[in-house]
């Protein structure tokens, strides 16, 4: 810019000096004029994010004009403070020149609030239900180890059993019943018989006969030992 006014004033000079006189020193003035007006750009800073008031602060003391509009419900902006800036044209490091308007678009606070609130809302019934899938998960995981893990166990104490039964030796076989004789058929008891001597008593046959004998008597046992007709 600097270069550009220079040789605007150089221009003048050589048309002062070649007799223009006063017009042209006049046309030199307005041609400088124009040029500095040309010049005088400044590049646009970024404002999004911040708040309207603040942005158009920032703005304004660059030289530029404002002009907000709520680009999302189109409600009147009262309170610049409680607006937020979500759109700017001319973009942010655009050149422009200064007493250029710069439109904004702006959505309040109180809805970027309420959206934040819903978006944290979806984000953490999101993150429970995926926790809630996962512990899902976990545990019929865990139910299938235990039910592998109890199969397992089953089959082992089964086989573990098998190969101690068959380690086992095999039993001796069983002793026969003892036989048992048929008892001997009863001999029927004498007849009771009585011997009035020895002398009868030899002659059947039956001496000597001892206590508890048919026919024994203590007139047969004279020195009673039990014995009767031992001699």
């Amino acid at each position: 810019m600097k270069k550009t006014l220079t040789l605007v004033v150089l221009t003048g000079l050589m048309l002062t000096g070649c007799g223009g006189g006063k017009q042209a020193a006049v046309q030199a003035t307005e041609t400088a004029t124009a040029v500095a007006a040309v010049a005088e750009t400044v590049a646009v800073p970024g404002v999004i994010g911040l708040t309207l008031d603040k942005a158009t602060e920032q703005l304004e003391d660059l030289g530029f004009k404002v002009e907000a509009v709520d680009t999302v419900d189109g409600k009147s902006i009262m309170v610049k403070k409680n607006w937020q800036v979500i759109s700017q044209d001319p973009t942010e490091s655009a050149q422009a020149a200064k007493g250029s308007t710069v439109h904004l678009g702006v959505t309040s606070l109180e809805k970027l609030a309420a959206e934040k609130a819903a978006a944290e809302k979806a984000a953490a019934e999101k993150a429970a239900a995926e926790q809630a899938a996962a512990a899902k998960i976990a545990a019929e995981k865990a139910a299938a180890d235990k039910a592998s893990a109890d199969k397992a166990a089953a089959d082992k104490a089964a086989a573990d059993a098998a190969a101690a039964q068959a380690a086992k030796p095999a039993p001796a076989p069983a002793a026969p019943a003892p036989v048992v004789p048929a008892p001997a058929p009863a001999v029927p008891a004498p007849a009771a018989a009585y011997y009035a001597n020895c002398a009868a008593a030899k002659a059947a046959g039956a001496a000597p006969v001892r206590a508890g004998m048919p026919g024994y008597g203590m007139h047969l046992d004279r020195d009673g030992d039990g014995i009767g007709c031992e001699k």
